[in-house]
């Protein structure tokens, strides 16, 4: 049977870091003695690393896994990413990150400013900030942009309870062919979760997150070149919250990256196929180790 999130909490319990700023990091990590190396695994738009608590027990069989949320207090992605770093300084690692969409973006944003501390980039159905992409690309994340703010007006107006209820109208509305009884499963679990744990300020936060992210374009293949066939790109074809422009400036923007498109669900695929995800990152990871 599978773990519930109950469960994961009392097993992978959190922990903070105090910066010497005084802020407080929370996050969860598992120090895994056999492991070869480790993941941080970077949540998506909603901000929520719970809502990974599958993936993140499934890596630790193998591997040390390190996951954490965006906290308010760290305004843009510059700070999160000096606080990323910090983190994983304090805890003497180097890390393959894992990042989902947002995540995926905030995963390159950490490699071009703290290059230090990224063993390798994991990046699923996201995009890049590639200065070389195609004015089609650029119009479309623009244009993401420009819906941000809009939903930002409108996250000051409405009552949040009914956002909440609409953000689950869009996940559960996430595959065009319908879900199988599974599929609706994994998603009402994570409805569950989201429900739970999203606030009204945090996730203004993440909207201003995901807004800042466009004060880093300009990112060429000279910025990844550390990462030289260490970059593995899940894009899945049936995922069209990114265009194909947007996929193939990413593609171009990398080092001679793996791409894996076969792994469809939509723009969660990740969770959908939990399973063949893993065994991808892992394989992958565990080849160039």
């Amino acid at each position: 049977s599978t773990m519930n999130i109950a469960e994961f909490r009392q097993i992978y319990p959190t922990d903070t870091l105090v910066l010497p700023s005084g802020e407080s990091f929370p996050y969860r990590y598992y120090k895994n003695p056999q492991a070869k190396a480790t993941i941080a695994l970077l949540t998506g738009g909603l901000g929520l690393s719970d809502l990974f608590y599958l993936h993140f027990d499934c890596l630790a069989k193998e591997f040390s896994v390190l996951t954490f949320d965006y906290p308010i207090c760290f305004a843009d992605n510059k700070e999160l990413a000096q606080a990323v770093a910090a983190l994983l300084q304090h805890l003497g690692e180097k890390a393959w990150f894992v990042g989902q969409s947002l995540g995926g973006v905030v995963a390159q944003i950490i490699a071009s400013l703290y290059p230090e501390v990224v063993d390798g980039l994991i990046l699923s159905n996201t995009c890049s900030l590639s200065k070389d992409m195609s004015p089609s690309a650029y119009a479309h994340l623009m244009n993401m942009l420009k819906s941000q703010e809009k939903f930002k007006k409108l996250l000051s107006v409405l009552p949040f309870s009914a956002v909440k209820h609409s953000i689950k109208r869009v996940v559960l509305n996430q595959k065009k062919d319908g879900l199988t009884s599974q599929e609706r499963t994994t998603l009402e679990a994570f409805c569950a979760i989201m429900m739970d744990l999203l606030t009204k300020e945090y996730e203004r936060h993440m909207v201003d997150l995901l807004i800042d992210t466009q004060n880093h374009f300009g990112m060429t293949k000279e910025t990844f070149i550390t990462w030289n066939n260490r970059v593995l790109l899940m894009l899945s074809e049936d995922d069209t919250t990114f265009t194909q422009d947007c996929k193939d400036a990413l593609i171009a923007v990398m080092p001679n990256p793996t791409v894996v498109t076969n792994l469809n669900g939509g723009h969660l695929a990740l969770l959908f196929r939990l399973e063949e995800h893993i065994q991808c990152i892992a394989a992958d990871v565990s080849a160039r180790v």
